[in-house]
Protein backbone atom coordinates (compact mmCIF):
# COMPACT_ATOMS: atom_id res chain seq x y z
CA UNK A 1 0.00 0.00 0.00
CA UNK A 2 0.78 3.52 -0.74
CA UNK A 3 1.35 6.11 2.36
CA UNK A 4 1.04 9.96 2.15
CA UNK A 5 4.11 11.94 2.61
CA UNK A 6 4.08 13.69 6.09
CA UNK A 7 3.50 17.26 5.62
CA UNK A 8 4.94 20.07 7.47
CA UNK A 9 4.58 23.50 7.19
CA UNK A 10 6.89 26.07 8.49
CA UNK A 11 5.87 30.29 8.63
CA UNK A 12 8.45 32.76 9.56
CA UNK A 13 12.54 32.98 9.16
CA UNK A 14 13.19 29.62 7.47
CA UNK A 15 17.06 30.25 8.09
CA UNK A 16 16.86 29.60 11.61
CA UNK A 17 16.26 25.87 10.53
CA UNK A 18 20.17 26.03 9.31
CA UNK A 19 21.15 27.02 13.01
CA UNK A 20 22.05 24.24 15.10
CA UNK A 21 19.30 23.40 17.24
CA UNK A 22 18.32 22.15 20.34
CA UNK A 23 15.19 21.82 22.50
CA UNK A 24 14.17 22.78 25.39
CA UNK A 25 10.46 21.10 27.14
CA UNK A 26 9.56 20.58 30.57
CA UNK A 27 6.68 20.64 32.65
CA UNK A 28 4.04 23.07 32.13
CA UNK A 29 3.59 24.05 36.08
CA UNK A 30 7.12 24.55 36.30
CA UNK A 31 8.81 25.01 39.54
CA UNK A 32 10.37 28.69 39.79
CA UNK A 33 14.11 27.30 39.69
CA UNK A 34 13.12 25.32 36.69
CA UNK A 35 11.78 28.26 35.02
CA UNK A 36 14.82 30.31 35.67
CA UNK A 37 17.22 27.17 34.97
CA UNK A 38 15.77 26.97 31.70
CA UNK A 39 15.52 30.66 31.15
CA UNK A 40 19.33 30.91 31.65
CA UNK A 41 20.30 27.85 29.26
CA UNK A 42 18.57 29.30 26.38
CA UNK A 43 20.15 32.49 27.25
CA UNK A 44 23.37 30.80 26.91
CA UNK A 45 22.43 28.48 23.98
CA UNK A 46 20.95 31.76 22.00
CA UNK A 47 24.44 33.44 22.70
CA UNK A 48 26.18 30.54 21.29
CA UNK A 49 24.28 30.76 18.46
CA UNK A 50 21.99 27.88 18.76
CA UNK A 51 18.40 27.75 18.01
CA UNK A 52 16.12 26.86 20.98
CA UNK A 53 13.22 24.48 19.65
CA UNK A 54 10.74 23.84 21.93
CA UNK A 55 6.98 23.26 21.98
CA UNK A 56 5.75 26.59 22.91
CA UNK A 57 3.41 25.26 26.02
CA UNK A 58 3.03 27.52 28.78
CA UNK A 59 6.02 26.56 31.84
CA UNK A 60 9.75 25.25 30.70
CA UNK A 61 8.92 25.89 27.26
CA UNK A 62 7.14 29.64 27.19
CA UNK A 63 10.83 30.75 29.37
CA UNK A 64 12.82 29.07 26.76
CA UNK A 65 10.91 30.83 23.98
CA UNK A 66 10.88 34.12 26.21
CA UNK A 67 14.58 33.97 26.82
CA UNK A 68 15.88 33.20 23.56
CA UNK A 69 13.21 35.49 21.01
CA UNK A 70 15.79 38.14 19.73
CA UNK A 71 17.91 35.15 18.59
CA UNK A 72 15.38 33.14 17.40
CA UNK A 73 13.44 30.23 18.35
CA UNK A 74 11.19 27.55 16.69
CA UNK A 75 7.71 26.25 17.94
CA UNK A 76 6.79 22.97 17.27
CA UNK A 77 2.95 23.19 17.33
CA UNK A 78 1.31 20.05 16.92
CA UNK A 79 -2.48 21.51 15.86
CA UNK A 80 -0.82 23.61 12.96
CA UNK A 81 0.52 27.17 12.33
CA UNK A 82 -2.97 28.54 12.52
CA UNK A 83 -4.29 26.96 15.81
CA UNK A 84 -1.90 27.51 19.01
CA UNK A 85 -2.15 25.79 21.95
CA UNK A 86 -2.58 26.55 24.56
CA UNK A 87 -3.61 29.85 23.12
CA UNK A 88 -1.47 31.89 25.71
Amino acid sequence: TETAPPVLYARGDLALLDRPAVAIVGARNASAAGTRFARQLAIDLAEADHVVVSGLARGIDAAAHAAALDRGTIAVVAGGVDVPYPPE
